[in-house]
């Protein structure tokens, strides 16, 4: 694993594929958040001090999951309030064109040019969610407030649930701030062109159109 410190309240974790093996983790467990994702996730936070000079101040942690294409991961986690979510965006946007591309060379030294171009196609205008169950999803979208219309999607693939949101005419403000609402239920991934291509084809379309409208419905009627 490899550390960095964003900010004095901000720390990103690099999870290769092999330190996932000698976990003996799954990405299930880690998105379904059960006994041991959740241990290997305790873990990751409280040995970034030793690594980092990470402080744990005691206050409430916001963490952001983002698989690599190498069945690693990109853990980034923080102490900080929602208000600096746009910024920790902007960073996992940094590390698909950095870290993704790093990794993939030293596995695949002839595919780099096709994975810095998987990075570019990442979409500041459209963000996508996972949900370990339907309830969280529902939660979320509950706590988006009633006249906020939103393009968005739901897909379910590997018993979790995906949440394709896009800005559409609201703004970056509001757009933001419901983005950061669904971290408090689930995990934040980067969208592509080729992951939507890959969940349209292998996972299951269960809300084509207003799939935040029609949940929140459902779950407060």
């Amino acid at each position: 694993m490899k550390y960095k410190k964003i900010n004095d309240a901000t720390v990103q974790c690099i999870i290769t594929a092999e330190d996932m093996l000698e976990y003996g983790l799954t990405l299930s467990d880690i998105f379904e958040r059960n006994e041991k994702g959740e241990g290997f996730l305790r873990d990751i936070i409280e040995r970034a001090h030793d690594e980092v000079g990470y402080m744990i101040t005691g206050g409430n942690i916001a963490m952001q999951i983002t698989p690599l294409q190498n069945d690693g991961l990109v853990v980034t986690f923080t102490n900080e309030s929602p208000a600096v979510f746009r910024d920790i965006l902007q960073h996992l946007k940094e590390v698909l064109q950095g870290v993704n591309a790093e990794l993939n060379k030293a596995e695949y030294d002839g595919r780099q040019s096709a994975q810095g171009a998987e990075a570019d196609a990442f979409d500041e205008r459209r963000r996508m969610f996972v949900f370990a169950s339907l309830h969280q999803a529902m939660q979320y979208t509950a706590s988006v407030p009633s006249g906020v219309s939103v393009k968005s999607s739901l897909y379910k693939a590997d018993d979790v649930y995906y949440l394709v949101m896009e800005k559409g005419r609201i703004s970056y403000k509001m757009f933001n701030k419901i983005s950061a609402q669904a971290v408090e239920f689930g995990n934040l991934i980067a969208v592509s062109d080729e992951r939507m291509l890959y969940l349209q084809e292998h996972g299951e379309c269960l809300i084509a159109d207003r799939a935040v409208s029609r949940l929140r419905r459902i779950y407060t009627a």
